[in-house]
């Protein structure tokens, strides 16, 4: 069947994901049939990386690449799911501390910043949402009314998509303060039509998220003696300050459009800065009362 073989879709993705296809996955499964592709194949696959040395980051990303390839499959008629989904995978191991902004820290940051970047961060840190689908809104995804935004596409290194899980595709309720950020930028741009990206260069095509985090964020954080923001943190922050208020890790999840609550509280999640103090201050006070 033309165009049913893993080769034969990777003119799709990125040129990293087309090193990772070349490199590894074409060698593995180039010549298969994608039917031929089972679950079972993948995870055998995932612990031959492992048992190979590759590190449990590098891993996944090697999977996440295999998984968009077959999740285009399904979405061209080749395959009736992902064979890719529900695969365990590596524990992931954290080299580098992960860390969220404070209330101090996001308002600062957002006072330092132009409109652009700051309305791009102040989504973020108020949504929760991945890069790629910030930087593929379209006005027609935002409801000023029904104070929320619609998550429709991702877009990475220029190229749109649909949301990487099924859990993606999601309704986010905005608060009156995120509105009141989007309907001043609106107010701040020319093309405002539905289909128009609501974060654009001059030609209407989309920003990159690098762009943004070089000649803004990052000097920024400099002026305010910050470690480095990046996209991560400040969807980190999101769900941090989300866990400490008290939501359930089960709205948090829906709400950043993961499939798994275990994956938001594990990978997303800190525990921010005077939070064990409180809780031990009310646990004790309660006790004590």
């Amino acid at each position: 069947m033309a165009g049913s073989r893993v080769a034969d879709v990777q003119a799709l993705h990125t040129k990293n994901h087309r090193h990772i296809l070349e490199k590894h996955l074409l060698p593995r499964f180039g010549d298969k049939e994608m039917t031929e592709i089972t679950r079972q194949e993948v995870q055998a696959y995932v612990a031959h990386l492992v048992s190979n040395g590759y590190a449990p980051r590098t891993t996944d990303h090697i999977h996440d690449v295999l998984s968009a390839v077959l999740r285009t499959a399904v979405k061209w008629g080749h395959l009736q799911d992902n064979p890719a989904r529900e695969v365990d995978l590596p524990a992931q191991v954290n080299v580098r501390p992960k860390w969220a902004l404070t209330i101090a820290q996001a308002t600062a940051l957002l006072a330092e910043l132009p409109p652009l970047a700051r309305t791009m961060v102040g989504l973020a840190l108020m949504s929760g949402l991945r890069r790629g689908e910030l930087f593929a809104f379209r006005w027609r995804d935002f409801d000023e009314v029904g104070q929320s935004l619609i998550v429709r596409e991702a877009v990475y290194d220029g190229m749109f998509s649909t949301p990487k899980t099924a859990a993606g595709v999601r309704q986010i309720p905005s608060s009156e303060a995120a509105v009141q950020l989007t309907v001043d930028w609106r107010a701040r741009v020319k093309h405002t039509e539905p289909e128009s990206l609501m974060f654009a260069t001059r030609s209407g095509k989309p920003i990159s998220p690098n762009n943004v985090v070089r000649r803004w964020i990052v000097p920024a954080c400099k002026t305010l003696g910050l470690q480095r923001v990046t996209w991560l943190t400040l969807r980190r922050t999101y769900s941090s300050r989300a866990h400490e208020k008290g939501v359930p890790g089960k709205v948090i999840t829906q709400l950043m459009g993961h499939a798994k609550v275990d994956t938001t509280l594990n990978v997303y999640t800190q525990v921010i800065d005077g939070s064990l103090r409180r809780a031990a201050d009310t646990v004790g006070s309660e006790l004590m009362s």
